[in-house]
């Protein structure tokens, strides 16, 4: 481990503004530390002396960027996260969401914006997967699409590739789910291709146009949006309700809320729970 440069409030400033017009992330004063933190090996790798150096090098170099990007996304998650948010997908979102197939609609699409690793996408595969064969309705299983992604190019990979070590799979998975759903290799544990093969992983930056994404009945976008400023989350948000059908709902991590932010969304409740539709859908 590289020993850990000292960062400077001027380079500081000047790695945060990068950080914030590249992917929305906005360092608050007092987090310089994950900067020297994250980035000090990386300087170090690169011949980059301090962190001025590391800045012009960054800009100078497209493929540098997106290492930082990388290092500097937080990739915290972990199975059935919350669960006031998945007791309301099952008791309130799915038995809807099936009613809506089986009147004809051809498919529901999910949306994991910032989908890290994969588990809350694959999570959400699984209770689909229970659900149906509990009702008797496993047809309908290849008509969910769920859709994740992320604006780090390693967390899409890990996804995508759905290996995990044995502590990653026991955070938040119960010993029955792992057995049901995974095929141990050694001492890492592979997701089945039943429920890998549910979802789809791509590399997207939240602050690019969201046309290429479709239209969603669900999204999911909890725990990142906290890592944002104040407009950018407006932005985000006007979006998301732009990608939302009618009737759509967004979901938001449990400690979030948009409480003093401009959108078009308002509350829902569901036991616990809270969600978000469009006002005027």
């Amino acid at each position: 481990m590289a020993k850990v440069l000292p960062l400077s409030p001027h380079e500081f400033t000047k790695i945060r503004d990068l950080l914030v017009s590249v992917c929305g992330i906005d360092l608050k004063a007092d987090q310089d530390y994950l900067v020297e933190t994250r980035l000090t090996e990386l300087a170090t790798d690169i011949g980059a002396v301090d962190f001025g150096e590391l800045h012009r090098k960054i800009i100078a170099d497209h493929a540098l960027l997106a290492r930082v990007v990388d290092l500097m996304t937080t990739n915290e998650t972990l199975w059935f996260r919350d669960d006031s948010c998945w007791l309301t997908v099952k008791e309130e979102f799915l038995p809807q969401l099936i009613e809506q197939l089986e009147k004809g609609q051809p498919k529901v699409r999910i949306w994991s914006a910032a989908c890290s690793t994969g588990q809350e996408a694959y999570s959400l595969a699984m209770l689909i997967n229970e659900e149906l064969s509990r009702l008797g309705k496993s047809n309908l299983e290849t008509r969910f699409e769920i859709v994740g992604t992320d604006i780090s190019s390693g967390a899409v990979y890990l996804a995508q590739n759905a290996r995990y070590d044995g502590f990653t799979v026991g955070r938040g998975l119960s010993k029955e789910r792992r057995e049901q759903y995974f095929t141990q290799d050694k001492q890492s544990f592979v997701l089945n291709d039943n429920i890998k093969d549910r979802a789809t992983f791509r590399e997207f930056n939240l602050m690019d146009s969201f046309a290429s994404l479709g239209r969603f009945d669900v999204v999911f976008c909890r725990n990142v949006a906290i890592y944002f400023s104040k407009d950018f989350k407006e932005n985000l948000f006007e979006k998301i309700a732009g990608t939302l059908a009618p009737k759509g709902r967004m979901l938001l991590g449990a400690t979030e809320s948009l409480f003093g932010l401009k959108t078009p969304f308002v509350n829902q409740s569901y036991g616990n729970g809270v969600y978000y539709t469009v006002g005027n859908k």
